[in-house]
């Protein structure tokens, strides 16, 4: 009878942990983005992505962002590597960089928090026309 008792305690607890993790990870995909306006092209991870409105979220993975056109409902996953900053913004923020022309998405700051996703955009890296620009030279959106 113990045995049975302690087999039914550890298969209830192995359901527990189980629905936990699946609704946590339910919550992290349902979470809202941030909803920026875009007036330029940009890059991100060398993909050239036009001017428009675009939501951006965190993906229930947390090295992935994904940027979604809320007209056209087209979206793009990017690689992130998650950061953390001791500043906290009271509105979600995107960061460009510049060089020249061009812009390129390299940070999206979530709302609230002190949490951040940096870009992985290697093939950008290696262009001696970036070797050549500023890394300050930075363009901030804030979400509306």
């Amino acid at each position: 009878m113990k045995r049975v008792t302690s087999m039914m305690a550890g298969s209830l607890l192995a359901v527990l942990i189980t629905g936990g993790t699946c609704q946590a990870r339910l919550n992290a995909q349902n979470e809202p983005g941030e909803v920026f306006t875009v007036p330029f092209a940009f890059t991100a991870d060398g993909h050239e992505i036009q001017p428009g409105t675009y939501e951006v979220r965190r993906e229930s993975n947390q090295f992935l962002v994904s940027i979604q056109n809320v007209k056209t409902g087209e979206k793009q996953l990017f690689s992130v590597r998650p950061e953390e900053r001791s500043a906290v913004p009271a509105m979600g923020l995107l960061v460009f960089e510049r060089c020249g022309d061009q812009k390129a998405l390299s940070e999206f700051h979530i709302r609230g928090t002190n949490l951040y996703s940096a870009t992985i955009d290697a093939g950008r890296r290696k262009s001696p026309e970036v070797e050549s620009c500023s890394r300050s030279d930075t363009v901030t959106l804030a979400a509306r």
